[in-house]
């Protein structure tokens, strides 16, 4: 009888301690479940802080924009009356000896206006002689580097390029690219309401990134730019030289022995000393402004 009372005392014990056990796991599978959902909610409102430190750090920048916009000065005034800059080009001459023709160049200077209007958006070019596709792009791309270089917006006007020169045939030389950077400076100007001086021509065509293109026909655009009366010429990096042929002659005997080479000399002595024009090298559209002066 004794034993049986100790086996159910033993009993009795062994399943108030499972009960014991059961309910502690359940209190801390319970405490699991509800820290899973503290965790669950901290992670939601920890996607919902990211979210809106986002829009708060996209709201910062639009205002930095706006703001830097409103801090920077303003180059939005354009004038009344249309500014004009010469510009450097060559044009073929046609010449025969009755049997065959051959072209030589010379050296041309065309007067470029511009005309800022109200409008959609359109470049356009106004010439008497049709104008080649490359004429056509650097005006667009002039248009693009000023619009940057300012920060004038173009958007909302029309940009008209009106071309002109002393004689319809001078305007042949429109179908090239040379003019370009001068379109760009024409428009700089423009904007800021700023002279253009009469005396500083230049020639080159103009990138996308606003630095000066290369051209031909240096020697023929200077003298052409000499000719007009220019004091300073402008060209792009390293094309401020010009090839002199020089000859040695020997004799021997009853022949006469004639060598010639070309060499590169320095194009801005020679034209100083002939005409009173030197001629410099730019690299951009900022270090071609610095011949136009400052404000």
């Amino acid at each position: 009888m004794v034993k049986l009372l100790v086996v159910l005392c033993v009993l009795g014990a062994s399943l108030f301690a499972n009960y014991l056990l059961y309910q502690s796991n359940q209190n801390l599978g319970d405490r699991v479940l509800s820290l899973g959902n503290q965790i669950e909610q901290f992670q939601k409102q920890d996607m919902q802080l990211q979210q809106e430190l986002e829009s708060l750090k996209a709201q910062k920048e639009e205002i930095d924009m706006f703001r830097s916009k409103l801090e920077k000065p303003a180059p939005a005034h354009v004038s009344d009356a249309s500014k004009s800059i010469t510009a450097v080009a060559v044009r073929p001459i046609l010449i025969s000896d009755g049997f065959f023709q051959e072209a030589r160049y010379e050296g041309t200077t065309m007067n470029i206006t511009v005309d800022i209007r109200e409008g959609s958006g359109l470049v356009l070019v106004n010439t008497i002689t049709p104008t080649g596709v490359d004429f056509q792009t650097s005006a667009k791309t002039a248009v693009a580097v000023a619009q940057k270089y300012t920060g004038f917006e173009f958007s909302g006007r029309d940009i008209i390029f009106s071309i002109s020169a002393k004689t319809d045939q001078e305007l042949q030389a429109v179908d090239g690219p040379s003019a370009g950077m001068a379109m760009a400076v024409l428009l700089v100007l423009e904007i800021g309401n700023r002279q253009i001086p009469d005396d500083v021509l230049l020639t080159g065509t103009i990138q996308k990134d606003g630095s000066i293109g290369a051209v031909g026909g240096i020697f023929e655009k200077a003298e052409a730019a000499a000719k007009y009366g220019a004091k300073t010429f402008i060209v792009p990096d390293g094309l401020a030289i010009t090839y002199v042929q020089e000859c040695q002659e020997s004799r021997e005997g009853p022949f006469l022995y004639r060598s010639c080479k070309s060499e590169a000399k320095p194009l801005s002595p020679i034209m100083e000393e002939r005409y009173g024009m030197r001629v410099v090298e730019a690299t951009d559209l900022d270090s071609v402004l610095e011949y136009f002066g400052r404000d």
